[in-house]
């Protein structure tokens, strides 16, 4: 069973944006940042259903951010690739503008409900 954060790099790869799981660090002195790029992580992990003691269902929240330096307009299609590959699109917000990167940001959550009886 492949985990939540390669079910979300696999969803997002085909979108060609760089991408990391938590943070997006550069490993260059002052971190010199992408044009553009997606961060994702889980938020949330809540057990749906039980049996026997044991989880059966398991609801899993994950935060996707697209950081743009050119604006918000033309973004990659995030909610599309994550639909697409079983996530249900929950909520998005912009996010305050990031003067230290000049990104404008916008986050998107989805539930992906995962079944562990089977």
């Amino acid at each position: 069973m492949s985990s939540i954060w390669e079910m979300t790099s696999a969803a997002l790869t085909g979108l060609g944006v760089s991408m990391a799981a938590g943070a997006y660090l550069m490993a260059t002195p002052g971190g010199n940042l992408p044009d553009q790029y997606i961060t994702y992580q889980l938020v949330d992990m809540s057990p749906l259903q039980h049996a026997d003691n044991e989880e059966t269902l398991r609801d899993e929240l994950v935060q996707v951010t697209v950081r743009s330096r050119s604006g918000l307009a033309g973004l990659p299609d995030v909610i599309g690739a994550m639909t697409a590959a079983g996530f249900m699109f929950s909520n998005g917000r912009e996010l305050e503008y990031d003067p230290e990167g000049r990104h404008f940001g916008i986050a998107f959550d989805f539930d992906y409900v995962r079944d562990l009886g089977s």
